[in-house]
């Protein structure tokens, strides 16, 4: 990997409302729900059901055409309680760990794993042949991304030579458990180590904390201005995979598509704040937010 001290092609550009207003996505008056896309979300276990959940409705605040669920049949009941108009497709887990089946990703025009997958060599085995097959984007969160660190050097040789466009969504432990980059290394530099690692390894990262980077793979970044502590809670990261996602989902290029997630899904925890505090945030509550705001945004209300 290059030295961490090389800075981005560009210096950091900050974002704000006006940004975020020209990159939302355009939504034609005679669209279909086949116009905008089919995001598909391995998400969830039996452990961790709520992460399908929150995955899920993100991925609805976004305007998908279709949301698909695939997962177990436990998970999938319990979103489309929450969610009926989210598409359940259970399948049988594997006992030594999370698998995907592939044939379902055929029709997707973007794919979302990890959310409370459970971590496992399984699951990177899994993700190793996604990764090398030619199709649509993914966005790796969560387990995957923790799965894929069970076998780093393999992990990061796939990802450097993968056969479609890669998002990786990790807060800092996460991306040091990939990387191989120390905390404290990260820590001192997240713009310069993110620009870095987004060029070596061609892939769209979005490194999460206060000041979210996402660094694009021809170098650019772009460091977040939203969002506080209000997020800071178990949940709150599967609802920006799901957002992100499904903004991919519809077209959008994958740089193009986290910065504008990461700012909108920062703007509701601020919102939030606003009303119910930083202890009062619920993850639950931020799909309805960010929809609420998309909205202004559309309306022209940069403010």
């Amino acid at each position: 990997m290059k030295k961490q001290t090389e800075k981005a092609k560009n210096a950091p550009r900050k974002t704000d409302a006006a940004l975020a207003g020209s990159l939302l996505p355009a939504r034609p008056s005679d669209g279909n729900k086949g116009t905008f896309g089919r995001a598909l979300l391995f998400c969830g276990s039996e452990k961790y059901r709520g992460a399908a959940c929150l995955a899920s409705e993100g991925a609805l605040a976004g305007g998908a055409g279709l949301v698909e669920l695939a997962s177990c049949e436990s998970v999938v009941s319990l979103v489309l309680t929450r969610a009926p108009s989210v598409v359940g497709t259970a399948f049988v887990p594997s006992e030594i760990g999370a698998y995907l089946p592939l044939k379902l990703t055929e029709k997707a025009t973007a794919i979302l794993v990890g959310c409370g997958s459970g971590k496992s060599e399984r699951l990177a085995l899994s993700l190793f042949e996604l990764l090398k097959t030619p199709g649509c984007p993914v966005v790796l969160d969560a387990d995957a991304l923790n799965s894929l660190a069970l076998k780093r050097e393999t992990a990061l040789e796939v990802l450097k030579n993968a056969a479609r466009p890669v998002i990786l969504t990790p807060h800092p432990l996460e991306f040091s458990r990939l990387s191989g980059i120390p905390l404290d290394s990260i820590s001192r530099d997240r713009a310069g180590v993110a620009a870095v690692f987004a060029a070596t390894y061609g892939v769209t990262l979005v490194l999460k904390g206060a000041g979210t980077v996402i660094a694009s793979p021809d170098g650019e970044v772009t460091v977040n201005t939203t969002g506080g502590s209000g997020l800071a809670k178990g949940g709150s990261g599967d609802v920006l995979a799901g957002f992100l996602v499904s903004l991919v989902a519809q077209g959008m290029k994958p740089y193009d598509a986290a910065i504008l997630a990461v700012y909108l899904h920062g703007a509701a925890g601020d919102a939030l704040t606003n009303e119910y505090s930083e202890m009062g945030v619920r993850p639950d509550d931020l799909p309805r937010e960010i929809s609420r705001l998309a909205a202004r945004l559309y309306r022209g209300d940069c403010q």
